[in-house]
């Protein structure tokens, strides 16, 4: 069965739409850095040397910029299909952040978007997995996922989710339990929904 996937009202590779976006996300919703902080909080759990963190859909480098400055001790990945989003990004860090940054442009609707990545302790994708377009596409990507994450690493899925109080597109966000169900379809086996606020919710999961 082909899917119909949801148009996106904006261009996120559009530096006009990417710049508009990147003004407003955190004015509509400053809770997100309550999330920010539990990433930073794992991270800094973690009894390792160097962390090798990787976002996925990182976006105008909020995320980015958060973690480094309160993580000094890791190298950070950060993987966007937009180059505008990239930019906004570079712009937004430091000299030195950007020396423990590598930049990745890859499409995720692509089956090889993750060939030139390597493994991590610590993947994220905050706000970013709707951008799939279609809520069939989540079982699979999370697959991809799997493939880059080292022995103990973490997975760490944040979106908005499909509930009375949040979101209304059932084709596009899902709810908790779908979200659950497609990490365990994915293979992995510890599954927690660990944050949730104002329609965001934050799922931990280990293979």
């Amino acid at each position: 069965m082909s899917i119909q996937e949801v148009t996106s009202p904006i261009d996120l590779r559009d530096p006009h739409d990417a710049e508009q976006w990147a003004n407003e996300v955190n004015l509509k919703r400053p809770w997100r850095y309550e999330f920010f902080d539990y990433y930073a909080n794992l991270i800094k759990n973690l009894k390792l040397t160097t962390i090798q963190v990787l976002e996925l859909g990182s976006g105008p480098g909020f995320l980015a910029k958060h973690l480094l400055e309160k993580c000094p001790n890791i190298q950070y990945s950060a993987v966007d299909f937009s180059q505008a989003m990239h930019v906004l990004s570079q712009q937004r860090l430091t000299e030195n952040e950007l020396a423990q940054t590598h930049y990745y442009l890859a499409d995720f609707k692509t089956e090889d978007w993750s060939k030139d990545l390597a493994s991590y302790d610590v993947v994220i994708i905050h706000q970013a997995l709707h951008e799939l377009r279609h809520k069939a596409y989540a079982t699979n990507f999370h697959c991809q996922v799997q493939k880059l994450l080292r022995a103990d690493a973490t997975y760490l899925v944040c979106d908005h989710v499909f509930a009375d109080y949040a979101m209304s597109n059932n084709e596009l966000f899902m709810s908790k339990q779908e979200h659950v169900h497609c990490l365990k379809a994915a293979n992995f086996k510890d599954v927690d929904l660990v944050m949730e606020k104002q329609g965001l919710c934050l799922f931990e999961a280990k293979l």
